[in-house]
């Protein structure tokens, strides 16, 4: 399996839609047995799809991704697991033991933990007790 990580200062890349460089690992049965980079300066998001599916990714672990490059991902047949954040050294050890996604690498203020947020908080203001929601 190969997989790409978006890497900027030894960390997880926050928007991979401009990220400059790319990690590859190549995994053998939960096992890193090769780690190289790729260059992805100035691609604009098909040319970023179509590097992708040159090198063979199969998952893409990434931060933050735009909605059309996050479709293009997915219908060209990689795997995602955006909004990851961390040190890259501790994102791959989390991948390669099945602990991702995971809330300990998620961004902070990301959508899946605001959703998880709203839906704690009570019916909401001027909603009475047995009435519609």
């Amino acid at each position: 399996m190969q997989v790409a990580i978006p890497e900027w200062q030894g960390r997880v890349s926050p928007v991979f839609d401009t990220a400059a460089r790319m990690v590859l690992l190549k995994v053998e049965d939960g096992r890193e047995v090769d780690r190289r980079e790729a260059q992805f300066l100035g691609m604009p998001p098909p040319l970023r799809v179509q590097r992708l599916l040159d090198l063979k990714v199969d998952v893409l672990i990434c931060g933050a991704i735009s909605r059309p490059l996050s479709a293009m991902c997915l219908s060209a047949g990689i795997s995602m697991i955006p909004w990851v954040s961390g040190s890259l050294d501790e994102v791959v050890k989390a991948f390669l033991v099945g602990a991702l996604p995971s809330p300990d690498y998620t961004m902070p203020g990301c959508c899946g933990q605001r959703l998880r947020a709203r839906r704690g908080r009570g019916r909401g203001r001027g909603r009475k007790k047995g009435g519609p929601q």
